[in-house]
């Protein structure tokens, strides 16, 4: 059975098998990388640590913008550093509250030793949210009782 808890983690809603480039990978590989994964970012690591990201807004900004040749610039020239790591057991709505306050739509996931294990991004947290919502409805439904009785028993139980 899935506890309250468990919807409630970033684990349960965060990509596992993360897009990767190196500081001096040229930006046409991540660029190509991006375009055939279909996703809109790589996360730059260095011995397994996150230390940087690159999106398709750096893309757009600080190349093409600048009109800078894509195969003579690197990761490092570009990549937005550091990168905010949450671990896997944060829960999803002051995470998203922290992603709205620094304006940042995806953060890293990272266990005890600071490896990259997902990444979490504003969509994953509203799809999280929707279940841990409809998995409320459901024990309400179910068990048959008022939503404030349900908000005592999570008080009672210490999740709220």
């Amino acid at each position: 059975m899935v506890t309250e808890d468990e919807y409630r983690e970033i684990v349960s809603v965060m990509t596992k098998n993360v897009a990767t480039a190196k500081e001096n990978d040229p930006i046409i590989k991540v660029a190509k990388l991006m375009s055939n994964q279909l996703i809109s970012c790589v996360v730059v690591v260095k011995d397994k640590k996150p230390i940087g990201i690159v999106t398709e807004r750096d893309l757009i900004q600080r190349i093409l913008v600048k009109n800078r040749d894509p195969k003579k610039s690197t990761v490092k020239d570009i990549m937005t550093a550091p990168v905010i790591n949450v671990p896997p057991e944060s829960d999803l709505v002051p995470t998203g509250e922290l992603m709205k306050k620094k304006k940042i739509r995806r953060f890293t996931v990272t266990n005890t030793k600071g490896n990259l294990i997902g990444l979490v991004t504003q969509t994953d947290i509203l799809e999280g949210i929707i279940k841990l919502v409809k998995h409320i409805d459901w024990k309400l439904v179910t068990m048959k009782i008022s939503v404030e009785e349900y908000i005592e028993k999570l008080k009672e139980s210490k999740i709220l």
